[in-house]
């Protein structure tokens, strides 16, 4: 049962929406002048889209819908973020910039994930730092521990790691991450910027960067389509629904209560699914054709499974709609948008 779990933290780390785990947008702008202020692709610390043809899920009944797996991704990003750590390393003078993680929770799938999350860092050229704290460990106490690592020049980016002890609010400890170190973008500063359309140099929260990224990445339209967010979290379904805007989509956003949910849903054209409830979306809720990203993730029995009843789905999607998989889809997407934006952090900090 514990690898079971281990896989459900480690191998996806996407988080269900309204949980906030240690948890860019694709666009199609109408001018130049909106690519200049909008496109994050045109910062010059990134690499332009790459195409990639339709992956297909390896399930044992081949299915209907085409495939937005991350795998044919992961490599590329890999590279970008170790040549971005290259850069900031050398305009350091050699020292490696520092990926910190605070982690207070004895709960070993926490913990083993956070050194596996830090060991992909360390593979892209990062050096790690782990503060470890109690797991009764006060507000006041992992306050200092994160301010001491926001002052340390040295690291560039920090994760607070959840869950957080009882009593402890996310958001009051989180507050002491400074916004250019804040690799998660979970603070509200970097909420604020997002708000405020703000995307150039602003780090984004992680699993709704690696939504936008598959997006992108299988070269998804989103200028003028219709896009519904089921979810409606800091975590993911807010920033989500905001990088689709800024995309250009018209969006509307739902959640698990919403009256008659599916006849919102059908009309979506992209629908992301973050709500937190095991096979909310099913068949009926979608229309054919279309786009469904499912970030939810939970245990039933020795699977994982998500948001979206994957088998009813892909059937109602049919050979020209899009299903991303779980797990194979947000989680691992996430895992490498946060080592790249630490990375990015770090050449900003060098001046690199």
């Amino acid at each position: 049962m514990l690898q079971v779990i281990l896989r459900l933290r480690v191998a996806l780390r996407a988080p269900p929406d309204g949980v906030p785990l240690t948890t860019l947008r694709q666009i199609f702008p109408t001018s130049k002048r909106q690519r200049r202020a909008h496109d994050w692709r045109n910062a010059p610390l990134l690499r332009s889209p790459i195409s990639i043809a339709p992956h297909r899920h390896l399930h044992e009944a081949p299915l209907v819908s085409r495939s937005l797996a991350a795998k044919p991704r992961l490599a590329p990003l890999a590279e970008e973020a170790a040549a971005l750590v290259a850069r900031a390393t050398v305009a350091r003078d050699g020292r490696a910039p520092v990926l910190a993680a605070v982690i207070a929770t004895r709960q070993p799938d926490a913990q083993i994930y956070t050194e596996r999350l830090l060991k992909q860092a360390a593979a892209a050229g990062l050096a790690t730092k782990t503060i470890t704290l109690a797991s009764d460990a006060t507000a006041d106490d992992i306050s200092r521990a994160i301010t001491e690592l926001a002052e340390n020049l040295d690291v560039a980016g920090i994760i607070l790691q959840s869950p957080l002890p009882d009593g402890v609010d996310r958001a009051t400890v989180a507050k002491h991450i400074t916004v250019h170190k804040d690799v998660d973008g979970l603070t509200a500063e970097s909420a604020a910027l997002l708000d405020a359309g703000t995307l150039d140099g602003t780090l984004l929260p992680a699993t709704a960067a690696a939504v936008m990224e598959l997006l992108r990445m299988y070269e998804i339209p989103l200028t003028g389509r219709r896009a519904v967010v089921v979810g409606r979290s800091a975590v993911v379904g807010r920033p989500v629904a905001q990088l689709l805007r800024l995309a250009g989509a018209q969006v509307e956003v739902v959640h698990s209560q919403t009256t008659d949910m599916g006849a919102v849903t059908r009309t979506a054209e992209i629908l992301v699914v973050a709500a937190g409830v095991e096979g909310l979306v099913r068949g009926e809720h979608v229309s054919r054709g279309a786009v469904v990203v499912d970030v939810g993730i939970h245990l039933r029995g020795e699977s994982i499974v998500g948001d979206v009843d994957a088998a009813s789905v892909d059937a109602a999607l049919g050979p020209d709609g899009w299903l991303s998989p779980v797990p194979g889809g947000v989680g691992p997407m996430t895992n490498a948008m946060l080592i790249l934006q630490a990375a990015r952090a770090a050449v900003r900090q060098a001046g690199a």
